[in-house]
């Protein structure tokens, strides 16, 4: 029977393996970038530091609204790192309902949005009391009330582990594979979209089992 891990667990053991290696790509100014595995691993956890100093508790909930990118990835997995669970909504959504339904059903306690998304949250921001604090990935944005950018989020995080690295450390090792990670929302042709519960585990056991078969 293969051992049950989470997320937090492959990150942290792929970048022992592959600490030099490149995890990620994205072209910036025309120009292609490249981010190692020890590098998201070590980013990842000041984030998750951000996240905490803001007050997200374990089991708490974040929506994610964004194209592709590094800020993406880099998000969840600081999300993740903190005990917090993501919910990831499509950049095709629309706010009218489709939006503030997930925020509002999943009980999201900060949305992390792109600036060219950050409208439709603008526009419902007002319906989500719930809603602490609204980070925004690109820097170029002027930010309105409970808005901070994602470099103050990493500059609050960087002090927070700094300061308390001991709390840091205990809330990455308290989460095991049962915790959820992920809310994943139905499209609710038929009815209200359904929130469906993704656990650390049924990711790396989808990993594992996808192994098996095809070898990357």
């Amino acid at each position: 029977m293969s051992e049950r891990i989470t997320i937090i667990d492959f990150v942290e053991r792929q970048t022992r393996r592959f600490p030099d290696h490149v995890f990620l790509r994205e072209k910036v100014g025309g120009t292609w970038t490249e981010t190692t595995y020890t590098q998201v691993r070590n980013e990842s956890r000041v984030y998750a530091a951000g996240f905490m100093a803001l007050g997200l508790q374990k089991g708490e909930k974040a929506s994610l609204l964004s194209e592709g990118k590094n800020l993406w990835v880099l998000s969840e997995l600081g999300i993740l790192y903190a005990g917090g669970v993501n919910v990831p909504l499509s950049a095709k959504l629309e706010e009218s309902n489709d939006l503030l339904f997930r925020i509002r059903h999943s009980d999201s306690k900060f949305v992390v949005v792109s600036g060219q998304q950050l409208p439709k949250i603008r526009k419902i921001v007002d319906q989500l009391p719930l809603v602490e604090k609204v980070i925004v990935l690109d820097g170029d944005a002027e930010l309105q009330e409970n808005e901070m950018s994602i470099a103050e989020l990493h500059e609050i995080g960087l002090r927070f582990a700094e300061d308390h690295p001991e709390e840091l450390e205990a809330r990455i090792k308290s989460v095991g594979p049962d915790d959820y990670a992920n809310i994943s929302y139905t499209s609710g042709t038929t009815a209200d979209p359904k929130g469906i519960l993704l656990t650390h585990r049924n990711y790396t056991a989808n990993v594992e089992q996808c192994n098996s078969v095809v070898k990357v």
